[in-house]
């Protein structure tokens, strides 16, 4: 799969893209998970986001310890992405890794593109957490 078939449009600024990749993760995850998730992201719950996403971070690094797991490392740079500019950016950089190596991880199927399995996935987005309708409120 070519780099350029991934890309979710050259000419989208870089936090939109990353908003959709967000949006392709965590439509994959279960019902509940994904509510959850979808809420903690909201821009009035940086009050549990904070505390939540550092939480995170510290048991992801701390993954050597039963019950803990590196996967809350990432989910942590991701809650905090909300709210800070060099998580934002270490979040763009695992999301770009996914795309290129492990597209299936965001439900992208071999044969569609990026923007066809956003496409597909847009019914599943709470229309307040759509990043073109943040895009257009902001811009």
């Amino acid at each position: 799969m070519t780099d350029a078939r991934n890309r979710a449009g050259a000419n989208a600024p870089s936090e939109l893209v990353r908003q959709r990749r967000m949006a392709l993760l965590l439509v994959r995850l279960p019902d509940k998970t994904r509510g959850w998730l979808f809420w903690l992201r909201e821009p009035r719950q940086k009050w549990l986001r904070l505390p939540t996403g550092i939480l995170l971070i510290a048991g992801g690094l701390l993954s050597f310890l039963p019950i803990l797991g590196l996967w809350m490392l990432p989910l942590g740079v991701a809650l905090l992405a909300e709210d800070f500019a060099l998580c934002r950016k270490a979040s763009a950089r695992m999301l770009d890794w996914v795309i290129r190596r492990k597209p299936h991880w965001l439900g992208i199927a071999p044969d569609e593109t990026e923007e066809d399995a956003y496409s597909r996935i847009r019914p599943l987005i709470p229309p307040h957490h759509m990043p073109e309708m943040a895009e257009q409120a902001g811009g």
